[in-house]
């Protein structure tokens, strides 16, 4: 595994079956709707053309498993980018998005921060649902030579996810049972790492789950912060009430109201003292409070934001750490 890794992050395929990078073809000879798209738009194609570039840096010499994984989320990637683009009014726009986002996670691109002194890779894990298996698609982010306690707590973390992965359902049935689950490297430096975990799963219930959790590695020490590294008492009080003020009004916006739900203070306050449910970026945080949290499954999710400024009153230490 090691060896794949420190061979390349990521394996893409530029023929796929009916599925072709624009560098991959002639725009003089494009047929197909997805190739015209990107054809007639300079934006389009530039973003293609450096999504491509992506590939080739990553591609060299995988081998086993990993290069198939990658292939397979590659395949799947694109399928799901030519019709969710095609769909769109603006056919284009969305394909640049798009393109640009994956590069992103090609190149395991920070939304935020200075920038890690090195990046870690993309790491995937795929496997295609039948009536005993369960669809799955991990993508992850492993560094290929683990030099520091907290690049090795990274690649715990990573392998644990792929380990506690469920792959064959509790018995075959014919829906489609999926587990899926997306790394996002929200802020980063050369002390610190937050990375947005996006998850989805689905088992045969009446609905699928969405969810997220936040990991917050102290790269030189190697530990997972929580809540009490940050801040005292006194913040976590403020930060409560600041998240709750923010919650009623999303309820009533929302058509809810301003119920009487009489352990909703105590609920927020739960959430936020999780340091696992927050996402950190340079300039703000998010306290994410999942299906079930405060609600139930059917009033959905709700999000706090908090301008860093601001946190920067009440933390222990200057956030986010660089």
């Amino acid at each position: 595994m090691e060896q794949q890794l420190r061979t390349g992050a990521v394996a893409i395929g530029i023929l796929l079956t009916g599925i072709v990078p624009a560098a991959a073809f002639d725009c003089a000879k494009a047929r197909l709707p997805i190739e015209t798209a990107i054809c007639a738009d300079h934006a389009a194609k530039a973003s293609d053309d450096a999504m491509e570039a992506a590939f080739e840096t990553l591609r060299p010499a995988l081998a086993g498993p990993q290069n198939q994984a990658a292939l397979d989320d590659q395949r799947a990637w694109l399928k799901q980018r030519n019709t969710d683009c095609l769909r769109n009014k603006t056919p284009a726009s969305c394909i640049a998005d798009a393109n640009r986002a994956r590069i992103g996670i090609l190149t395991a691109q920070p939304e935020s921060g200075p920038g890690l002194e090195r990046r870690p890779q993309p790491f995937f894990v795929r496997q295609a649902g039948s009536r005993a298996k369960v669809d799955v698609a991990l993508q992850l982010y492993k560094f290929a030579e683990p030099a520091s306690p907290g690049e090795r707590l990274l690649n715990a973390r990573t392998d644990e996810t792929a380990a506690k992965t469920d792959f064959r359902k509790e018995e075959p049935e014919d829906r489609d049972w999926s587990r899926e689950e997306s790394w996002t490297i929200a802020y980063a430096s050369p002390v610190f790492l937050s990375v947005w975990a996006a998850s989805y799963d689905y088992s045969g219930g009446a609905h699928g789950s969405t969810g997220g959790r936040g990991i917050h590695i102290d790269l030189r020490r190697g530990r997972i912060l929580t809540f009490a590294d940050l801040f005292d008492a006194k913040a976590a009080t403020e930060i409560e009430r600041r998240c709750l003020k923010q919650i009623k009004a999303e309820k009533i916006e929302r058509g809810a109201g301003d119920d009487d739900q009489t352990d909703l203070p105590k609920q927020v306050a739960e959430v936020v003292k999780d340091l696992g449910n927050w996402s950190i970026k340079e300039k703000a945080a998010s306290v994410y409070f999942a299906h079930y949290a405060i609600a139930s499954y059917a009033k959905g999710t709700y999000d706090c934001d908090l301008p860093m400024d601001v946190l920067n009153t009440l933390s222990k230490v200057p956030l986010p750490p660089r």
